[in-house]
């Protein structure tokens, strides 16, 4: 089960060839990424001691998105391993002239004891939410 965000593409966000510039992309990710992990982790979870790290970012582009482009950010569980899983990523063009798809991507992203200073097992209640999401 994929999460969907839509994304407002800013004058900032382009380039000099008149299309987005490639690092924006992760932005877009990152926004995609955070509403997804709404429906995984706690509301109440505290992120200074139970956490992620993100390992992993990983880009292909498909075709350029201008700036009055309406487009979307998709993302959802691909893989998940004993202290890491993973997210896909999509980047939708809506309508106009050529919809379909602009972007894709993976995160690997890897649960982290920030009081410990250390990797840890992929917390059970997570777990169940990310298989659920596959």
């Amino acid at each position: 089960m994929s999460t969907r965000v839509p994304i407002q593409v800013r004058f900032a966000d382009v380039d000099m060839a008149r299309h987005v510039h490639n690092a924006v992309y992760l932005h877009w990710f990152e926004a995609a990424r955070m509403k997804f992990l709404e429906q995984v982790v706690p509301a109440d979870n505290d992120w200074s001691k139970l956490g992620l790290i993100l390992a992993r970012n990983e880009v292909d582009y498909r075709m350029p998105v201008r700036l009055h482009d309406t487009i979307e950010a998709e993302a959802w569980c691909s893989a998940v391993g004993t202290k890491s899983f993973d997210l896909s990523y999509r980047i939708h063009r809506i309508g106009g002239d050529a919809p379909g798809i602009c972007a894709e991507g993976r995160s690997v992203m890897v649960c982290f004891d920030y009081t410990v200073q250390r990797t840890i097992a992929i917390p059970e209640d997570w777990r169940r939410q990310l298989e659920a999401r596959i």
